[in-house]
């Protein structure tokens, strides 16, 4: 795969518009079209469709996006991370959108060192960065092996069906859920979708696919659809938000035993913990 038509599209996708990102790029607008229909021919995929006189993305081109858009920064960044100092002045948390919003005033008020980065990740890609030093500890309930990675369970939390009081029947056996478009692989709970429903073992009807968390919030608050997420989560949310719009919980189809997630702390192996890791494992102790 060529890595140039890669980073021409990523632009192309940040940028909105090939007039845009051929001026960023400093080609000629056929010569982009051109290279991402060459994209597409070498994946077998349609990444962009018309809208009007411009082009968007399709979810196979947003899917695309996201797993490529890391892998083609760490290629841009081989020479400046070898030839980089090994030593960092930030200590670096990753994890995915569940942990780095409505878990970020938790764990600012229990993690007393100063400088904090926080990346955001889906499962397999927060291992990988582990892995290769990129990240310094993770937070997942999600957990995907990964050679020289370990998990250490620091708390349970409990999952749950929620949606806005009286916007569905709680004896409909087929309500419609808004779902996490990334998907998940490689997990030991054969689990393939970001909020950790066991759609293999409990089928549930797709209305609604976003990549934001806020998305699938706000969704739900509309009384449009229903969202598997922790109940932290939720109760955080209601916090801020006015009453009419506060989610409640409905039936869930998963036994309530299942549906209490482990949610780890993921290093190196070999690697003592220190008391940034300590700070964290208190932080989420208190959810």
């Amino acid at each position: 795969m060529d890595i140039d038509r890669v980073r021409y599209f990523c632009i192309f996708s940040k940028a909105g518009s090939i007039t845009q990102a051929s001026e960023i790029l400093k080609i000629s607008q056929p010569a982009l079209s051109k290279a991402i229909k060459l994209l597409e021919s070498e994946t077998g995929l349609r990444l962009t469709q018309r809208e009007g006189r411009g082009l968007i993305l399709t979810e196979a081109g947003i899917r695309f996006l996201q797993t490529v858009e890391p892998l083609l920064n760490s290629w841009l960044n081989i020479g400046k991370d070898i030839t980089q100092p090994t030593v960092n002045e930030h200590f670096r948390i990753g994890s995915f959108e569940v942990f780095t919003t409505y878990f970020l005033s938790v764990l600012l008020k229990n993690y007393p060192f100063g400088s904090l980065v926080l990346q955001e990740f889906v499962p397999g890609q927060l291992e990988k960065s582990i892995e290769q030093k990129r990240t310094d500890a993770g937070i997942t309930y999600l957990p995907i092996p990964t050679p020289r990675v370990v998990f250490k369970e620091a708390t349970k939390i409990t999952m749950g069906v929620f949606g806005i009081k009286g916007a569905f029947d709680a004896q409909k056996a087929d309500p419609p859920f808004v779902v996490p478009l990334a998907p998940v692989e490689g997990t030991p709970s054969k689990v393939v979708g970001l909020d950790g429903w066991p759609d293999h073992e409990f089928p549930r009807k797709f209305a609604y696919r976003v990549v934001l968390m806020q998305s699938a919030i706000e969704i739900c608050s509309q009384g449009l659809a229903l969202v598997y997420l922790p109940d932290f989560v939720v109760n955080l949310y209601n916090q801020k938000a006015a009453p009419k719009y506060h989610l409640v919980q409905y039936p869930c189809a998963i036994p309530e035993k299942q549906r209490r997630q482990s949610v780890y702390i993921v290093h190196r192996q070999g690697e003592k913990e220190g008391p940034e890791i300590r700070a964290i494992a208190k932080a989420l102790r208190s959810l």
